[in-house]
C-alpha cells in the first residue's frame, strides 16, 4: 500500500501539476489554430517553447508528488532530476516570454493603429435583403471595396468561402457541433461581444454578414435576437461598420419581419450609396 509522508507538499505538487497540466491541454488543443494565425516564426517558436516548459514543470511537479509517497520518499538522484527539470522549464518560460519582444526590437513589427478615410458615412448601419440580394452586397463590398469583414454563417468556414470564391475572410459558423471555428448559437451575448469588438477594433470601414438570422431565432426566440440586431446596427452606426443581413421574409414571423424592417435598410440603398460615393471616387 503507498503512503503519503507529507500531505501538505503532496497537495500543492497535486495543485500546481493539475494547473500546468491543463494549461499544456488548453495550449495543445489550441496549437495549430495559433500557429496558423501568429505568422512570425518568433512568435511560432515562443509558443513552441511556451508548450515544452509547462510539460517539464508538469513532468516535474508529477515526480514531486511520488517523492512524498513510499514510492520514492528519500530518492535523492528524483530529486536531483526534478530540481533540474524545474529549473529548465522556468528557463524555457522565461526565453518564450522574452522571444515574443524580439521582433519588435529588431523593428521587424510595429503595433500601430490601422486609420483609413471614411467611404462615406451615410453607408453606415444594418441592411437587409433576401439571400441572393445580401450576399451580392457582401461580395461588393468584400471584393470590389477591399473591406474587412466576418461573417456569421450556418455554413462551416471552409464551405462559406468555397461558395463565395473567398480565402480569408473569417468565419463563425453558428453550429452545435465541436469545432475550432463553431460557436453554438444561444450563446448570443459571445457573439454580441465578439461582432462588437471587430466594429471597435480599428477605425476603418468594416462588414458583418449574417447569413443564418432563422437559425438563431429558432434557438433564442424572435426577440432576443431582435435585440442583438439592433444593438449591433446601433454599434455599427457609430464605429464605421455595415452590417448585411440575410433576410427570407417568407421564413421568419411576419411581425418580425416587419419590426426588423422598420429598423434595417434595403440593400438596395446600400447598392446606390456604393454606386454614387465609387463614382465620385472613380472606382
Amino acid at each position: 500500500m503507498v503512503e503519503v509522508y507529507s500531505w501538505g507538499y503532496f497537495i500543492r505538487d497535486l495543485i500546481v501539476l493539475l494547473l500546468s497540466g491543463s494549461i499544456v491541454i488548453l495550449l495543445l488543443s489550441i496549437g495549430k489554430s495559433v500557429r496558423r494565425n501568429l505568422g512570425s516564426r518568433y512568435f511560432v517558436r515562443s509558443f513552441n517553447i511556451l508548450i515544452a516548459s509547462f510539460v517539464l514543470v508538469s513532468l516535474a511537479e508529477l515526480l514531486g508528488i511520488l517523492m512524498r509517497t513510499s514510492l520514492m520518499w528519500g530518492n535523492q538522484l528524483i530529486t536531483d532530476v526534478r530540481s533540474v527539470m524545474l529549473t529548465i522549464g522556468a528557463l524555457l518560460l522565461f526565453t518564450s516570454s522574452v522571444m515574443i519582444y524580439l521582433p519588435f526590437s529588431r523593428n521587424e513589427y510595429a503595433i500601430v493603429a490601422t486609420v483609413t478615410e471614411p467611404f462615406t458615412e451615410s453607408i453606415y448601419g444594418a441592411y437587409y435583403g433576401s439571400h441572393d440580394e445580401a450576399t451580392r452586397a457582401f461580395i461588393k463590398l468584400v471584393k470590389k471595396l477591399h473591406l474587412p469583414a466576418i461573417v456569421l454563417s450556418r455554413d462551416p468556414p471552409e464551405v462559406f468561402r468555397a461558395k463565395l470564391g473567398l480565402k480569408l475572410v473569417p468565419v463563425i459558423w453558428i453550429s452545435k457541433v465541436k469545432h475550432d471555428d463553431s460557436v453554438e448559437p444561444r450563446r448570443l451575448p459571445y457573439l454580441l461581444e465578439r461582432m462588437i469588438d471587430f466594429l471597435r477594433s480599428t477605425e476603418m470601414d468594416k462588414v458583418i454578414y449574417i447569413d443564418c438570422l432563422e437559425y438563431l431565432m429558432l434557438e433564442n426566440g424572435d426577440d432576443a435576437v431582435i435585440k442583438f440586431i439592433t444593438k449591433l446596427k446601433d454599434v455599427a452606426s457609430i464605429n464605421r461598420g455595415i452590417i448585411v443581413i440575410d433576410i427570407e421574409k417568407g421564413a421568419i414571423n411576419e411581425k418580425t419581419f416587419h419590426i426588423l424592417a422598420s429598423e434595417l435598410r434595403h440593400v438596395e440603398e446600400l447598392d446606390k450609396v456604393i454606386a454614387e460615393s465609387g463614382a465620385r471616387a472613380g472606382i
